[in-house]
């Protein structure tokens, strides 16, 4: 279960489509990430997986850009879903 979260978790981060994706494409993203983010091996892959945090960093930066509600409030959704620690672990 763990390498399958962390599968997705590659896949989702790795795609460069930010700036040709739609803005519904990159919500849905976001929103993936959340949720696999959510359970105790999404987390760890948080703190654990080389260049995870950069490039969810940029991400998030590059969403911001677009100024969309719908994926603003997915990008910021997935942020908090990292900062609740204590239900995860």
């Amino acid at each position: 279960k763990e390498k399958l979260i962390n599968n997705a978790i590659t896949a989702l981060l790795s795609q460069e489509g930010d700036i040709t994706a739609s803005n519904a494409e990159l919500e849905s993203q976001f929103q993936a990430v959340r949720r696999l983010v959510a359970s105790k091996a999404g987390f760890l892959a948080f703190t654990q997986l080389p260049k995870f945090r950069e490039r969810l960093g940029v991400k998030v930066v590059k969403a911001l850009k677009r100024n969309n509600d719908g994926v603003t409030h997915a990008s910021i959704d997935m942020l908090c879903a990292l900062m609740c620690v204590s239900i995860k672990l």
